[in-house]
């Protein structure tokens, strides 16, 4: 990695520090190898970086560069395209054909494709997956046949399809050949002639619509999406998304990197210095999301120029400002004929560096070439505008301390998708998995779609239905008097922790999670923002419920079992409960429940891909109370016979202040009235239960069981687990602690402190089981070479001993 980072500050071999020489094995020749490389992979630009030093030819690096790009799939590189178009003539629709037809030739499948990559290829040429599928079988079709056949580059489309081009794009000249010019008509002359004599790209929209995308259609001029300083994006709906795979390379992974930061109140310059890249990568990928549809410019700078009528009938895509814009109230309407553009002030870019590609430059120039008298007026209102004002505007839009998110895992996602809940519910599940993060200023949709999702009544589909609704009520409650986004707790994990906790702080003061949420979801670095919801990864995993066990002297019998243990006989732990069923977690498995008599062959099994963690369960039963959930913040305290008031609730409210955050604690009844246990398969899993942390107990008037029923005493019932956040699973749960949550003040600022200070409490208490258990290893991270992608994907540190409880304490280590 440190190379690479030299080879991207373009330092020489010369100046280059010893160490990094040895590792490159004192070879000059190597490190021209390992930048020849990494300037094609990364698409750097000849000029201006260390490859031309090592390559001297300029086109034949180039040439190498969109072979390496179409061999691989990868995005055109629009950044390219003053080289790729107007030198090397090689057109966007011309890149992707090139792909296509090589894909169709090897009889490649449309998977093979990267996402974004497929997106683009949709927009350019309209072949998405069923397309490609019958082109697949046209061309194998014509192979069979002797007679000479249309080839698979035939096939294709000729041109680009019609595809969305914004007015505020820029339009420049491509490579334009003496044969190209006695095509062109009068009105294409004139534009061609004022793109060559101005050699300044012009605002499509200033433009005649037919004369601009014929144009285009040829490869004679290619857009420009410009992005600058202090412009403010959003996420707009992902239509024409496309999911495939995921390719890795440099630009994608930046990509879904900036998906996920990107926040409609935070400037282009302020996300790059909050993830530390460098700015014109960022303008880059925003650019590219502009183009493909998938995010959107608050302030696009075409509000203030006088549009050809042409466009009137031809633009698809308005430019909705945010509703907590903080020039709302400077809106005005261009004119009749263009009521989807919103006019507002227009942003210059501060750059210096840019301005031969800055607004007012280009627009000068306009100005001084066009006999267009309504473009004259259009550009000196454009240019009147005060730059600092609108600076000074737009800075208003921080301060998010009263903004929250509700963090939820692909788990949520998987479930939207699945089933008949809604029509459109698929799209806005795909968004968000893809991009990772649905902004409050876009949630009013999602809201709609959840309020009209099909209520199931029993089972796969009804547990889909009850998520669906229990998501609506706690956003509807999240969003109370402030602003709420919803983020894939996984999405976050493509930024590093530090980016990620600046991202965090930068835009919310309070944060939310999904319960029980995924191990892989946990990303939320405990220092950054209050969180209610479990605080590090080790909190949902076997670690956090033998602490509160040991904390409270109650629990099942459990055994947590390091990776690679060999069993020739159950840990004696588990011995005098064969009667008993097993409930076994594992960090790549949902807990599920295995029938004693079959355990021993599966827990072998399971222990050769990862460690385990096995709780002794009584039988299933006919009790009404044979699983109590008790949420906090607590109510009923006093009532003596409140499950509220176990004595191991008692101690955990104590331990970890369960008064200031939320969640549900689960209780299990040590035994009751037996029913047979059935339908197990060769493993021992039992099909029938493999959601039992989520049988909520609920009487007959449909509200939770919040005490003691007849007969029974807190002496029947053990700890089983304490989980943070708020449940989706079950909708009379959900509703209970959503209204603790707003009733107790839990969100407000007072509070916030409270809760980073449970929050603490709770790691502690982990890092201290840990630390004794595993002798000083408290880090997955330090089994790992730092850097590497096994460091930055492990989150739980495993049990290096076998780990004991007996239902009072933990009684040893290590001996099975």
């Amino acid at each position: 990695m440190e190379i690479d980072d030299c080879i991207r500050d373009n330092i020489p071999w010369a100046n280059l520090s010893p160490d990094i020489k040895v590792i490159l094995g004192n070879s000059s020749k190597e490190y021209e190898k390992r930048v020849l490389e990494y300037s094609i992979q990364n698409q750097l630009r000849y000029k201006g970086n260390l490859i031309r030093h090592m390559k001297k030819s300029e086109e034949a690096y180039y040439e190498q560069l969109l072979r390496f790009s179409e061999s691989h799939l990868m995005l055109y590189p629009y950044h390219l395209s003053d080289i790729t178009v107007t030198e090397m003539r090689l057109s966007p629709f011309s890149y992707y054909a090139n792909i296509l037809t090589e894909m169709l030739n090897t009889e490649k499948s449309y998977d093979s494709l990267p996402n974004f990559t497929a997106a683009d290829a949709v927009r350019l040429l309209g072949i998405g997956r069923n397309q490609y599928i019958e082109l697949m079988n046209q061309t194998r079709s014509n192979r069979k046949f002797l007679r000479r056949s249309k080839s698979a580059r035939e096939l294709l489309p000729q041109k680009p399809t019609k595809m969305i081009v914004e007015s505020w794009w820029r339009t420049n000249v491509g490579s334009i050949l003496e044969s190209d010019v006695k095509t062109l008509n009068e009105e294409e002359k004139q534009v061609i002639d004022r793109l060559l004599d101005t050699n300044v790209a012009i605002p499509a929209g200033l433009l005649k619509y037919s004369v601009v995308t014929s144009l285009y259609d040829r490869g004679l001029i290619y857009f420009d999406v410009p992005v600058y300083d202090n412009d403010y994006i959003y996420v707009a709906p992902l239509d024409g998304f496309v999911m495939n795979r995921v390719l890795g390379d440099y630009f994608e992974t930046l990509l879904y990197k900036i998906f996920v930061a990107i926040d409609d109140q935070t400037t282009v310059l302020e996300m790059s210095q909050i993830l530390h890249i460098d700015l014109q990568l960022v303008k880059n990928a925003i650019s590219v999301f502009c183009r493909l549809g998938f995010a959107r410019k608050r302030v696009t700078g075409g509000e203030n120029l006088t549009i050809h009528t042409s466009w009137t009938s031809n633009s698809t895509v308005t430019t909705p400002m945010s509703p907590i814009s903080p020039m709302s109230s400077l809106i005005t309407s261009t004119s009749d004929e263009l009521n989807e553009l919103t006019k507002t002030l227009l942003r210059g870019d501060d750059d210096e560096t840019d301005d031969a590609l800055s607004p007012v430059s280009e627009d000068s120039a306009l100005r001084a070439s066009s006999p267009n008298p309504s473009l004259n007026n259009s550009v000196e209102s454009f240019q009147s505008l005060s730059t600092s004002q609108t600076a000074s505007d737009l800075s208003g839009s921080s301060g998010t301390v009263n903004r929250a998110a509700f963090i939820f895992d692909s788990t949520l996602t998987a479930f939207l998708m699945m089933g008949n809940l809604s029509a459109s519910l698929k799209g806005h599940a795909v968004a968000l998995f893809e991009v990772g993060k649905l902004a409050d200023e876009q949630m009013k949709e999602f809201l709609e779609q959840l309020e009209s999702v099909n209520q199931f009544a029993e089972g796969d589909a009804q547990r889909y239905s009850m998520h669906a609704t229990a998501l609506l009520d706690s956003l509807k409650s999240l969003r109370q008097e402030r602003e709420a986004d919803l983020i894939r707790g996984e999405s976050l994990y493509t930024l590093d922790e530090k980016s990620r906790q600046r991202v965090l702080q930068k835009s919310y003061g309070i944060l939310v999670a999904m319960a029980p949420l995924s191990i892989e979801a946990c990303a939320i670095p405990v220092q950054s923002v209050p969180l209610i919801g479990p605080p590090n990864a080790e909190t949902c995993s076997p670690w956090f419920r033998l602490s509160i066990y040991s904390a409270c002297s109650s629990g099942p019998p459990s055994v947590f079992l390091p990776h690679g243990t060999r069993l020739t006989t159950l840990p004696r732990v588990l011995q005098s409960f064969q009667h008993h069923r097993f409930l076994v977690s594992s960090t790549k498995h949902e807990p599920h429940i295995m029938t004693a008599q079959n355990a021993l062959f599966a827990l072998n099994d399971m222990l050769v891909y990862s460690s385990i963690f096995v709780q002794s369960v009584p039988l299933d039963s006919e009790d009404c109370d044979k699983m109590i959930h008790v949420p906090f913040p607590f109510e009923d305290l006093e009532c003596e016979t409140a499950f509220c008031n176990h004595p191991a609730i008692r101690k955990l409210r104590e331990q970890l202040s369960l008064d200031f955050t939320a969640g549900y604690v689960i209780l299990l009844k040590k035994s009751g009235k037996s029913i047979t246990t059935s339908g197990s398969d060769i493993s021992g899993r039992t099909k029938a239960e493999s959601n039992i942390m989520q049988d909520v107990s609920l009487p007959k008037d449909g509200g939770l069981l919040k005490k003691l029923l007849p007969g029974t005493s807190f002496d029947d019932f053990l700890l089983l687990d304490c989980v943070f956040g708020v449940p989706l699973f079950n909708s009379v749960l959900n509703e209970t602690i959503c209204k603790r949550i707003l009733g107790r003040g839990i969100l407000e600022q007072q509070n916030r402190s409270n809760i980073q200070n449970s929050n603490k409490q709770v790691v502690g208490m982990i890092n201290e089981l840990i630390d004794t258990a595993n002798n000083g290893l408290i880090k997955g991270s330090q089994l790992f070479v730092e850097g590497t992608d096994q460091q930055r994907n492990a989150q739980i540190v495993p049990p290096v001993r076998a780990i004991f409880f007996d239902s009072s304490q933990l009684i040893s280590y290590g001996t099975i």
